[in-house]
C-alpha cells in the first residue's frame, strides 16, 4: 500500500510518499504549490482588484543570489519492511530578478533493492507578487498559525548553525494518523531545515534534512 501526504509547512510545500512496502516514491520537485505558481496570463478583473502579495516561494528564496543550491535528502524506513528508499534533492536558484524567479530541482533516488533513478531536472518559476487570494485575511497571509507546540533550537548544516523554529503537527493518511516535527529557518535558503515524519501504524519514519548549502 501506498500513501501519499502533503506536508503542510511554510517551508517548501513537499509530497511524501509513505507507504508500508515502500515502493515507489514519488517526491513532488516543486517548491511551492502548483497553484499559484502558473498564474494567468491575462488575469480576470476580479483578480487584478484584489491585493498583491509576495509568492511563498519568492520570500523563501529571494533573498538569495542566483547560483545558491540546497541539498535534501528524504529517507524513509519501515520496521516492516527490509532497508531504506533514499531520495536527494538539489534545488538550484537559476534566476532572480525584482519579479520573478526560477528554482530548478532534480531527484535522484535510491530504492531498498538498490535499484537508482534519477529524474532529469525540472524548473518552477514563480513571481514575486501573486493577487491575494479569495477569502484569505492580507494581514494573516504567510502568518504561521499559533500553536503551544513549538520552540526553538539551532540546528547545524554544513558547518553552519542555523537558529531554527520547530513546529509539532498531526494529520491523518490511508494508513493512520501521522505526526511530524518541523525545523525552519528564515536564514536557510527554502526555509525547511529538517523534518520527522512517523506514522506508526506501519512503523515508518520519514526524515528530510538539509545536508549541503552553497551560496555565493
Amino acid at each position: 500500500m501506498r500513501v501519499i501526504v502533503r506536508l503542510a509547512t511554510v517551508t517548501l510545500p513537499l509530497v511524501l510518499v509513505i507507504g508500508c512496502n515502500k515502493s515507489e516514491p514519488k517526491p513532488d520537485l516543486q517548491t511551492t504549490a502548483a497553484s499559484s505558481d502558473h498564474p494567468p496570463t491575462q488575469p480576470t478583473n476580479q483578480a487584478a482588484s484584489r491585493d498583491l502579495v509576495e509568492h511563498p516561494t519568492y520570500k523563501l528564496w529571494g533573498q538569495f543570489p542566483a547560483g545558491t543550491t540546497v541539498t535534501q535528502r528524504t529517507t524513509t524506513d519501515s520496521e516492516l519492511t527490509p532497508g531504506q528508499t533514499v531520495t536527494t534533492i538539489v534545488y538550484t536558484i537559476k534566476e532572480r530578478t525584482e519579479d520573478h524567479i526560477i528554482i530548478e530541482s532534480q531527484a535522484t533516488t535510491t530504492y531498498h533493492g538498490g535499484r537508482v533513478e534519477m529524474n532529469p531536472p525540472n524548473e518552477v518559476r514563480s513571481p514575486r507578487l501573486i493577487p491575494l487570494p479569495p477569502g484569505v485575511n492580507k494581514d494573516a497571509w504567510g502568518v504561521e498559525p499559533k500553536s503551544d507546540q513549538t520552540g526553538e533550537e539551532i540546528l547545524t548544516v554544513s558547518g553552519k548553525p542555523y537558529p531554527s523554529r520547530w513546529r509539532k503537527s498531526r494529520s491523518t493518511t490511508d494508513a493512520g494518523e501521522m505526526f511530524t516535527t518541523t525545523w525552519t529557518s528564515s536564514q536557510m535558503p527554502g526555509g525547511l531545515v529538517k523534518s520527522v515524519s512517523q506514522v506508526p501504524a506501519v512503523k515508518e519514519t520519514t526524515t528530510i534534512e538539509v545536508i549541503e548549502v552553497k551560496i555565493p
